[in-house]
């Protein structure tokens, strides 16, 4: 009975409201986590009761935010449906012992066909054999002044002056550009890969061997601004696709 009176004592949260001549009047009300109520507490008591808050709550935060920190720290979670099924997914996709060798990263060899080299340009559009790209530029006219503006675009041409012959055009070449105003420009190309420089005796048709990486030059004459470097960049057919695993064994 002894001990038990002095824990409860040492809490305070049981205690009797009114004052405790040892410990001071009863002035601050709180969250009692003996009782779990709210209760009028002394100072020692309220100090010690928030200083748990804190504690509970600052573990509670770590626990929760422990996945997160798990999986920004490249580990995978110790429990969970979802990260077991995805391994289990990776490990068909890559290793399903269907004798078709190495596939990607998995054996040490790594195709880099899909890597783009684009050197000293503006603007950066990606696109496939066939494809009619749309560029959208907008020039914007930071004075007071109105400007007249003229642009010219230039042919594209690979890094090496290699011209594939693409067809493009603007959809307007000139305007006036309003006072802190602004004005967008559509740069159409139509991406042929008749003529970027491959073998076509190697390559299938419709389609590159590799990245193959086009500029063009767009000068605006009337607007201070340097002239605006366009490359588009051609990806093989392949690169990016949805894969779509014909398995060996079960898809489960």
């Amino acid at each position: 009975m002894h001990a038990e009176r002095h824990h409860q004592s040492h809490h305070g949260c049981h205690e009797p409201r009114g004052y405790n001549q040892s410990r001071g009047p009863e002035m601050f009300y709180g969250y009692c986590h003996d009782s779990g109520t709210m209760r009028m507490m002394d100072y020692p008591d309220y100090l010690s009761n928030a200083q748990t808050t804190y504690s509970n709550l600052y573990s509670g935060a770590a626990s929760t935010a422990q996945p997160y920190i798990d999986m920004m720290m490249g580990r995978a979670p110790a429990t969970g449906r979802q990260g077991d099924r995805g391994r289990e997914r990776d490990r068909h996709r890559h290793h399903g012992d269907c004798g078709c060798g190495c596939h990607h990263d998995d054996c040490g060899c790594h195709d880099c066909h899909c890597d783009c080299c684009v050197r000293c340009a503006d603007v950066v559009e990606y696109a496939r054999c066939g494809e009619v790209r749309r560029i959208p530029i907008t020039f914007e006219n930071e004075t007071r002044r109105e400007r007249e503006v003229k642009l010219h675009l230039g042919g594209f041409a690979t890094e090496s002056g290699h011209e594939p012959g693409w067809p493009a055009e603007l959809s307007e070449k000139e305007f006036k550009l309003p006072p802190c105003g602004e004005k967008t420009v559509i740069v159409t190309v139509t991406v042929d890969c008749g003529k970027v420089g491959d073998d076509t005796r190697t390559r299938a048709p419709g389609t590159v061997d590799s990245c193959k990486v086009a500029y063009a030059t767009l000068r605006a004459d009337g607007c201070t601004v340097c002239p605006l470097v366009i490359a588009v960049a051609v990806l093989p057919n392949d690169c990016g696709a949805h894969h779509a695993g014909c398995l060996c064994g079960c898809c489960c």
